[in-house]
């Protein structure tokens, strides 16, 4: 939802990328952070498969994912979505997607990450907590 609206604030009121950089460094920005968003989401999505643990939200996890990808991250396939956002309106030379990514993370960070939390806890309790300590929620 957030990206089609920055998509519509685009077309409604056009307002590009390339009036601050040039075209060639807002499309090279643009290819790293999706290849970034990509990385994470293949690296994250294997661990869930490799654990045999849902991914989707607040489905009750088996085991908690606490290496590989999940060492730099504890939410590494939402920052990739709020990365590929980011990425698309590079690519795409639209300024209104970034601050629109902006009200997705702020979304992900208050409203979606802190329940998700406390699933987590109530479950692997400790183990979380030691877990949270020892890597960061995005990056």
């Amino acid at each position: 939802m957030t990206f089609i609206s920055g998509m519509f604030l685009s077309w409604i009121q056009p307002w590009s990328l390339t009036l601050y950089l040039d075209d060639e460094v807002i499309r090279f920005i643009g290819l790293v952070l999706l290849f970034v968003s990509l990385i994470l989401n293949i690296l994250a999505y294997r661990m869930f498969k490799n654990h045999l643990t849902p991914h989707a939200p607040f489905c009750t996890p088996t085991i908690l994912i606490d290496s590989g990808v999940f060492t730099l991250s504890r939410n590494p396939i939402y920052l990739a979505l709020v990365l590929s956002q980011c990425g698309l309106a590079f690519i795409f030379d639209m300024v209104w997607p970034l601050p629109s990514a902006m009200i997705l993370w702020i979304t992900l960070h208050y409203l979606i990450v802190p329940d998700e939390e406390k699933i987590l806890e109530s479950l692997f309790k400790e183990r979380y907590t030691h877990y949270k300590q020892q890597t960061c929620r995005w990056f």
